[in-house]
C-alpha cells in the first residue's frame, strides 16, 4: 500500500539540509506505534543469509523548492508531500493511523502540520511497465583491496553487471518474504537516463550514488506488484529505489 502524505510548515517554509534522508527514515520509525515492529524492522528485518530487508521504501520530498548551494540547505516553500510504500500491511496501517491523528510532527525542529494521508493500493496486470525513479535506484558492491580496507563500487545503468545486479536483489528480498523462489526474472533496460540523473546522497556518514530516470521493467505482474511497494535496487529503507509508473 502506497501512502501519500502532504504537509506544510507551521511557521513557514520548511528548511532543510540537502541529505535529508535519514531525517525522514527517523521520522517513519518515530511514527509507528508498536514498539515492537519499530524494533524488528530497524533491528532484525526480514533475513536472507547475512542480509536484512526492511521491506518499506520512499521518495524525496515533492513540492516547490529553493536550493542554497552554499548553505547545502533546502527550503520547501509551501505544501510539500513525502510517497511511503510498503509490502507490509501493519506498517501502512500505523503510519497512516498515527499521521492522520497527531496531525502535527516535527521535523529538524520545525512544526509541520500534516494535511492529508493517501492510501493507494496497486495491482499491476502488465508484465512490462516503464517507470520514473521517485529517488534514486543504487546497486554496488563491497570489495576488500589488498591492504585490508573495504571499499564500495556502484554501477551505473549503463554497466553490464547494473541489470544482474538489480535481479539479485530482487530476488533476495523476494526470497526473504515468501520464503520460496520468484517464478520469473525480473529484466531492467533504461529507457531515458542521462548523466544528469545521476545522484550523490550522503546518508549520515556515507556517500552513495543512485540513478534517477526511466526504466522499462519486465517480469510477472504478481513480481511487478511486489518490486512496486518494496523498491528497485539497494537501501530502499534510506530512501532509494522508489519508482512510480509512467502512467500515474
Amino acid at each position: 500500500m502506497r501512502l501519500t502524505i502532504t504537509m506544510n510548515g507551521r511557521q513557514g517554509p520548511v528548511s532543510l539540509p540537502l541529505h535529508y534522508q535519514h531525517l525522514l527514515q527517523g521520522l517513519l520509525y518515530r511514527s509507528l506505534e508498536s514498539e515492537r515492529l519499530a524494533t524488528f524492522l530497524h533491528e532484525i528485518g526480514f533475513r536472507h543469509g547475512k542480509r536484512s530487508f526492511k521491506l518499506f521504501t520512499f521518495s524525496r520530498l515533492v513540492g516547490r523548492h529553493e536550493v542554497d548551494r552554499g548553505k547545502k540547505t533546502i527550503r520547501f516553500l509551501d505544501d510539500f508531500q513525502w510517497h511511503i510504500d510498503t509490502i507490509l500491511p501493519d506498517l501502512t496501517e500505523q503510519l497512516g493511523q498515527q499521521l492522520l491523528l497527531r496531525r502535527e510532527i516535527w521535523l529538524y525542529d520545525q512544526p509541520v502540520e500534516v494535511k492529508s494521508v493517501k492510501m493507494d493500493k496497486v495491482e499491476i496486470a502488465q508484465n512490462t511497465i516503464e517507470v520514473a525513479m521517485l529517488s534514486p535506484l543504487t546497486v554496488y558492491s563491497t570489495y576488500e583491496t589488498i591492504d585490508g580496507k573495504k571499499k564500495t563500487h556502484f554501477f551505473g545503468p549503463d554497466d553490464d553487471v547494473f541489470p544482474h545486479l538489480v535481479e539479485l536483489n530482487f530476488r533476495h528480498k523476494y526470497e526473504a518474504y515468501y520464503g520460496v523462489e520468484p517464478e520469473e526474472r525480473l529484466m531492467i533496460e533504461p529507457v531515458h537516463v542521462h548523466h544528469r540523473h545521476r545522484v550523490v546522497t550522503r546518508f549520515k556518514d556515507m556517500y552513495i550514488t543512485g540513478w534517477l530516470g526511466h526504466y522499462l521493467l519486465s517480469s510477472s505482474p504478481e513480481q511487478l506488484t511486489f518490486l512496486y511497494h518494496v523498491g528497485l535496487g539497494s537501501r530502499n529503507s534510506q530512501g532509494f529505489g522508489m519508482f512510480r509508473l509512467i502512467s500515474e
